[in-house]
């Protein structure tokens, strides 16, 4: 086995479990904490990435708008109380960068990439805590999981192994067509092995669409964060886990697949299954 290919199998065989565990055996809260948690080093990494001329305090407003934003999404009870710090935060952004940026276009453009930030990872992020209120259970959240690392296994096998033909070299010179070809296959067949066992309703046609969407849109998400780093001119996003690289190189694969699960899911469930 590759030594890049062994230690990333070897870091998800020691960072899922205990996380599968956590999921399993503590309240909604604890779910929703660390989907928090995940998403303030999430936009800490985008804006640095993305913002990094701008001061820590501009950063530190555009977090906390990402983390209102989440907020805000899965506790609609208190959106009263989350909605007025958001505009308020808003207006504190944009005259910060009226005050520290040169021109009213760079202004701007700041004021644009931090939305797209909050957007990107505060909005798009906590869909991993609604697939948690679905049910009474976390097995849509462990569904999605499963699917998620089965996609990046095969990803990276299949692109480490038989990988000939680049997907967008002047992005990402390592993605290759038969990676993404295993990453749709990886995910569809994590998704239908675990339905067949934890989710049998799904059935098997289902439970195929859904590992497939999930595996083209992790890879839409892999890509997109690819795209953030080679503009920044980095491999990594951080060093958040040994051999994974920063916190959205681990988020990339969920940022898009969760939403797509969640009004999948939640379609299927108002269509009376």
């Amino acid at each position: 086995m590759e030594p890049l290919v062994k230690k990333k199998v070897l870091t998800g065989i020691l960072v899922v479990p205990p996380l599968v565990a956590v999921i399993l055996m503590t309240p909604p809260l604890i779910l929703s904490l660390i989907v928090l948690v995940a998403t303030f080093l999430g936009l800490q990494e985008f804006y640095q990435l993305t913002l990094p001329q701008s001061k820590k305090g501009v950063h530190s407003v555009g977090v906390g708008l990402g983390l209102l934003v989440s907020m805000a999404m899965v506790y609609e009870e208190r959106a009263e109380i989350f909605l007025p710090l958001l505009v308020v935060l808003l207006l504190v952004l944009f005259l910060l960068f009226m005050i520290t940026s040169a021109s009213l276009s760079s202004a701007t453009s700041s004021t644009a990439i931090t939305l797209l930030g909050i957007f990107y990872i505060g909005f798009l992020l906590a869909h991993v805590s609604l697939l948690r209120q679905l049910t009474e259970s976390s097995t849509y959240v462990l569904f999605l999981i499963a699917a998620v690392w089965s996609g990046d296994i095969f990803a990276l096998l299949c692109g480490t192994w038989i990988g000939k033909h680049k997907l967008y070299p002047k992005i990402s010179p390592k993605k290759t067509f038969e990676g993404l070809a295993g990453a749709i296959a990886g995910s569809s067949l994590g998704a239908l092995l675990f339905a067949s066992l934890f989710l049998p309703d799904l059935g098997t046609g289902f439970s195929l669409f859904l590992g497939a969407g999930i595996g083209i849109l992790g890879q839409f998400g892999d890509f997109t964060e690819s795209m953030l780093k080679r503009s920044a001119q980095v491999k990594d996003s951080g060093s958040f886990i040994p051999g994974h690289g920063g916190m959205l190189d681990r988020l990339d694969s969920f940022l898009f697949s969760s939403p797509f699960l969640y009004y999948v899911l939640l379609f299927w469930a108002k269509e009376g299954r």
